[in-house]
């Protein structure tokens, strides 16, 4: 039996519900321009550019990126954890150097993703929150879907989500 990490399944089904919800196609056939009445037409180029009626195109998707801080909360949580046991700070403190390290490690990690979307062709930050850990990002619906191999995204999730927290 084949076993599949807990966090490479829910990514998956986290990409497959985002790029449904954001309505791409981008695997569709190439070559092809779809208008508002359905019909193909070949574009200048060669290649697909299907629009979705408003002129964006087809194979435009946005998605909330989740970013992946667990690692670095323990490594925070536990060093908190023992000078507290020691004695070194008292548990107002520790609470106050937890969220501080919490917003740190998210300000952070979300740099990072800023930073890979910026490098990304067909790739672009729309909008960031350190709080929740959420980058909306959107472009390319295979730029979008690449970011899952970045190490700071833990899912993407619907652009929506982002809108809702």
């Amino acid at each position: 039996m084949i076993e599949t990490p807990r966090r490479q399944l829910l990514a998956a089904a986290a990409t497959g519900t985002t790029l449904t919800t954001a309505g791409c196609s981008a695997l569709e056939e190439e070559g092809a321009e779809e208008t508002d009445d359905g019909a193909a037409e070949e574009t200048d180029d060669g290649a697909a550019e299907e629009t979705d009626g408003d002129d964006t195109p087809a194979d435009a998707a946005a998605a909330a990126i989740a970013v992946d801080v667990e690692e670095e909360l323990q490594a925070a949580q536990a060093e908190i954890q023992q000078r507290l046991e020691e004695g070194e700070i008292d548990q107002e403190e520790a609470q106050a150097e937890l969220q501080e390290a919490q917003m740190e490690v998210l300000s952070e990690t979300i740099g990072e993703v800023e930073a890979d979307a910026a490098d990304t062709d067909g790739l672009a930050v729309a909008d960031s929150n350190a709080q929740l850990g959420l980058v909306l990002v959107d472009g390319d619906a295979r730029a979008v879907l690449d970011q899952l191999d970045s190490e700071y995204v833990a899912a993407l999730l619907p652009a929506d989500e982002f809108q809702a927290a």
